[in-house]
């Protein structure tokens, strides 16, 4: 079964956080993340690609609050 990115993303993260990674790679590695994530939308839209994501929102499992 093929990944989805937020899926990959998740997977590499949950490793980071339980391996040996200091905390500033690991901001430095999300935050390069997110601008590529960012980077390849904007060049979707350039090509007058429409990106549509199938199901539910994830965000509806969160709490509205912060514990």
């Amino acid at each position: 079964m093929k990944m989805t990115y937020i899926q990959q993303f998740e997977a590499e993260l949950e490793a980071k956080l339980t391996g040996n990674e200091d905390t500033v790679s690991i901001v430095r590695w999300v935050s390069e993340k997110v601008l590529e994530s960012y980077r390849n939308g904007i060049t979707a839209g350039q090509k007058g690609g429409q990106v549509i994501r199938k199901g539910q929102s994830r965000r509806r499992g969160f709490p509205s609050q912060a514990q």
